[in-house]
């Protein structure tokens, strides 16, 4: 089955708690155990399906990633319920880092606020393809339709300037699930998907059927009759016993020769495979080393044009200063070498650069690697153009890019 993953954000008690917990109890995916635990005289509490940490339920709202699995027919899921408040868009940036949509909560009394802002803008600088805005409590709203219509146009109007390719605009009531698996009675006027609906539906990220083959060598494995093989993840593309590969960055040819998934030998491999690879000839390939087919490759150069979004609290990055650039399985050093723009994330409009990048500010900036890396743009494939920004001396994770 597919694996949908998907992550929540929105304000300190929009909701998003409360929403998964209903999506995980409507679709029968609660151990009786756990029901039993946040069942009381008061009614099913479904905010505590998700926030485990004591904390977390004596205050009331989520402060740490909490991950929840669940399945449908069609598809199994992987949630990241992050925290919305914006002390913590690290954790939120983390919990949304590797998705394939955002559910970005609204309340439909509160409408768009400054966290709101801060949400889509995460979502847009990692790449995010598809974003929902559920606009929770409609039912504290009596279910009015002028008030998800003004929401929505106001979104949609300030959305605009981030490029999204999709946006799925639906009202829900997450505490009595309302469109949240099944469609509501109190809102005939709304004819789009419910929520469950669009996330069994929604395109993933990455394709097994596309042309651009893209392959990360993770670990070179012992010789078996003087030929290594490697492990490797499949990142986007299929890839068959017999074809004609290069590995980048130094451009060496080979011809799959077999192909292990598991305990067994197969005839190919597809996106999100996890497989050992062998190769028709010695190959000098390492950790980090990407394949393609021949005919479509993969950017080379030191150096791109990059989102990036700043994590570090105790130290801002500074330009000229060496960082370590992980991009898939590649380690290698490098600098922020200008400042292009920090983005307003109130109109989300560029504004002059500076020398350094303080917590939880966005930028777009030029990036210089110390040798020849291997990427895509973000937009073309995902896992090829994102990763990370390591203090070299602390080792301390302090920002994510994407690659422009």
């Amino acid at each position: 089955m597919e694996i949908l993953k998907f992550t929540t954000a929105g304000s300190v008690d929009d909701g998003k708690s409360t929403l998964i917990g209903r999506l995980l109890h409507d679709t029968g995916n609660i151990k009786t155990d756990v029901l039993e635990t946040v069942d009381s005289k008061d009614g099913l509490n479904l905010a505590h399906i998700t926030d485990g940490l004591r904390s977390e339920r004596s205050d009331g709202i989520t402060i740490d990633i909490g991950y929840k699995y669940f399945n449908t027919l069609k598809r199994k899921y992987i949630v990241a319920d992050a925290p919305g408040h914006f002390e913590y868009v690290r954790n939120l940036v983390t919990g949304a880092s590797n998705v394939d949509l955002m559910i970005i909560l609204l309340d439909a009394l509160q409408g768009i606020t400054s966290q709101t802002r801060i949400h889509t803008l995460v979502a847009s600088f990692l790449g995010i393809k598809h974003v929902v805005v559920a606009v929770n409590k409609m039912d504290m709203a009596a279910y009015d339709q002028t008030v998800f219509e003004s929401i929505r146009s106001e979104y949609t109007e300030l959305s605009e300037k981030l490029g999204f390719e999709n946006i799925q605009f639906i009202p829900i009531s997450a505490l009595y699930g309302d469109n949240v698996c099944g469609r509501s009675e109190k809102m005939e006027w709304y004819d789009g998907y419910t929520l469950l609906e669009y996330l069994e539906n929604c395109a993933l990220n990455g394709s097994a059927n596309s042309d651009a083959l893209r392959i990360s060598i993770q670990y070179v494995n012992s010789k078996q009759k003087d030929i290594a093989f490697y492990s490797a993840n499949v990142l986007n593309g299929r890839v068959k016993k017999g074809d004609e590969v290069m590995i980048w960055p130094d451009g060496m040819n080979a011809k799959i020769d077999r192909i292990v998934n598991g305990f067994n030998e197969v005839s190919e491999a597809i996106h999100k495979d996890k497989v050992n690879m062998f190769f028709d000839r010695q190959v000098s390939a390492n950790r980090g080393n990407i394949i393609s087919l021949t005919n479509n490759t993969p950017s080379i150069n030191n150096a791109c044009l990059a989102n990036l979004c700043w994590l570090d609290g105790t130290a801002s990055l500074v330009i000229g200063k060496k960082y370590i650039f992980r991009l898939n399985a590649m380690e290698l050093y490098g600098t922020v070498t200008k400042i292009i723009a920090k983005v307003n994330p109130n109109t989300f409009e560029d504004s002059v650069s500076g020398d350094c990048i303080s917590v939880n500010e966005f930028a777009k900036v030029r990036i210089a690697i110390e040798a020849d890396f291997v990427f895509d743009s973000h937009l073309d494939i995902h896992e090829m153009g994102r990763g990370i920004i390591i203090d070299a001396e602390t080792y301390y994770t302090s920002g994510v890019f994407t690659i422009i």
